[in-house]
Parts: C-alpha cells; sequence; structure tokens
C-alpha cells in the first residue's frame, strides 16, 4: 500500500504539472522575476498559516542537530527555482512545446542518477522501457541535428531536485518550507525593487491579476508536494518513468488548446516514450508467476 500511496502521488503530480499551462494562460504580463518571487512569498506565507492552524511546529533543534539533512533542503531551494525560472519564462513566452521537450529528458537523468547514485537496480521490464524513450530521444536529437542545451540543462537541473528530495528525511511540508525560507529575502528584495521603481504589476494590477500572482503559490505547491511525498517512498527509477505523464500532456496542450504547430519529430519520439511507460507500467511479473504454476490460471 505505501508503495501505491507514493506511485500514485508521483502519477498526480506530473498530471498536475502538466496542466499547469492552463493556468499560466491567465496570468498577466508580468516580470519573470516578479512572478517567481511572489510564488516564493506565497508559498513561505501559504505554509506557515497551515503549519499555524494545524498546530504543527518545525522541528528546529533536530534540524540543527542534522546539518546534512539541513544543507540538502537548503540547497534544494535554489536548485528548484532554477528549474522554475526556465520553465516560467517558457511558459510565460507562449512556449510550451519546449517545456515539453525539456521535460521530455528529465525522466532519463532521473534514471541515471537512480543507478549511479541510489545504486538502484532496473528490472527487465524498465532496462526496456528505458531503450524505447532513448530510441524516441534518439529519433529526436537525430532529426533536430543538434542537441538541445536549454532542454538538458533544465531536466538535469530538475532530476537533481529530485535526488536531493530522495535524500532528505524529513516530510514534504518541512522541506518545502524551508525551502522557500532560504529564497524569501532574494524575493522580497526584487518584490521590493520593482514596487519602489513602479514597474511592479502586483501594485498596479487589479485584484484579479494580484489573485492570479498570489495563487501561483498554491497552484505550483501542491504538485510539489506531491512529487516530495512520492519522492521519498517510490523508487527514483519509476519516478522517472511516470514524469513522462507530463511532457505528454504538455505537448497535447500545446496543439489542441493553445494551437501550436504540431511537430512530428515529438510526435514520434512520444510514441516511443508512451510504449516505454505502458511496459514498465503492466503487471507483467504476475503473468510470469501465473505462468510458473498452472494452477493459477484455472476456473474455481
Amino acid at each position: 500500500m505505501k508503495n501505491w500511496m507514493g506511485t500514485g502521488s508521483a502519477a498526480l503530480s506530473f498530471v498536475l504539472w502538466g496542466m499547469l499551462p492552463l493556468y499560466y494562460q491567465f496570468m498577466p504580463a508580468v516580470n519573470m522575476w516578479e512572478l517567481l518571487s511572489h510564488r516564493v512569498l506565497w508559498s513561505a506565507v501559504l505554509l506557515g498559516l497551515l503549519f499555524l492552524l494545524i498546530g504543527y511546529r518545525v522541528p528546529w533543534a533536530r534540524l540543527r542537530s542534522e546539518p546534512r539533512q539541513l544543507g540538502l533542503i537548503l540547497l534544494a531551494g535554489p536548485v528548484m527555482s532554477i528549474s522554475w525560472c526556465m520553465f516560467t519564462w517558457c511558459l510565460t513566452t507562449g512556449q510550451v512545446l519546449a517545456t515539453s521537450l525539456a521535460f521530455f529528458m528529465t525522466p532519463l537523468f532521473n534514471i541515471v542518477f537512480a543507478v549511479l547514485f541510489l545504486k538502484e537496480k532496473l528490472t527487465p521490464q524498465k532496462h526496456l522501457a528505458v531503450a524505447l524513450a532513448l530510441a524516441g530521444l534518439a529519433y529526436m536529437l537525430f532529426s533536430y541535428g543538434q542537441l538541445p542545451w536549454f532542454s538538458l540543462i533544465m531536466g538535469a537541473n530538475f532530476a537533481l531536485y529530485g535526488l536531493l528530495k530522495k535524500k532528505v528525511h524529513y516530510d514534504a511540508g518541512v522541506s518545502l518550507y524551508l525551502e522557500a525560507l532560504v529564497q524569501l529575502p532574494v524575493a522580497l528584495l526584487i518584490i521590493g525593487a520593482l514596487a519602489v521603481s513602479g514597474a511592479s504589476q502586483f501594485v498596479a494590477g487589479d485584484w484579479t491579476e494580484r489573485l492570479l500572482l498570489m495563487g501561483s503559490a498554491p497552484a505550483t505547491l501542491l504538485p510539489v508536494g506531491l512529487f516530495c511525498y512520492g519522492m521519498m517512498r517510490t523508487r527514483m527509477s519509476t519516478v522517472g518513468l511516470l514524469q513522462y505523464i507530463e511532457p505528454s500532456l504538455a505537448f497535447l496542450l500545446a496543439i489542441f488548446w493553445f494551437g501550436e504547430t504540431p511537430d512530428p519529430v515529438k510526435s514520434v519520439g512520444f510514441a516511443f516514450v508512451w510504449a516505454g511507460l505502458l511496459v514498465s507500467l503492466l503487471p507483467l511479473h504476475k503473468l510470469r508467476r501465473g505462468a510458473g504454476n498452472p494452477a493459477q490460471g484455472l476456473p474455481r
């Protein structure tokens, strides 16, 4: 049950991430740094209020006694912000397909990190799934004729965030709260500078625009929280394969909702990816056990 809860949480987080462009389409024309700063500010406020309401106390004494854990949590915040900067830039400039390509590569980094740093062993199913995903990626790289460095950096960075969260033993709420707190001074500095210079959309806009900026916190906290919960309870290689849900949804939204031009190269690439994902999720291990016991297949 615990493993299925983790797997389900991770899968749901990628569904929500894949649907985020639907929220960002209503966002006003706002400075990217202001948007990111408000996400950090309201994330800290929201989590702080939640802890206050449920009477939860952050275990500061325990954190001070575990400097390595505290360091991992504090490092995860800036690492995640780099990913959000790149992700937000793509969404606010109307390049939804670019995000799909970037996160297409993240699962491969996740699986590589799982094998190299966590010593996870891949099952034959996952070997086949990875091979199919690599075939799709190789086809795209060969067709485009160049390495998409932006997508590679974005994918590797998000996979690094996943690796850091895998090594953190605190619950997702505490971890996300500390990540927001460590970035809060910079966020407040940016918000203040934009307000003083008269370039703040939060100050100049109406309440609808302000609520949209404030809402960027819960809109991103929920999938990140589910991802952190799932990462702590599921093999990183499994999370890596599930992550293909996100770029696939982004790809479909870009074409059928935002009207971007379909890319036949990505279409072939995604076909390989989804084939690999289906292979990894099919309960072939149960079929193998059933084959070894003929009586299991008899009617009762």
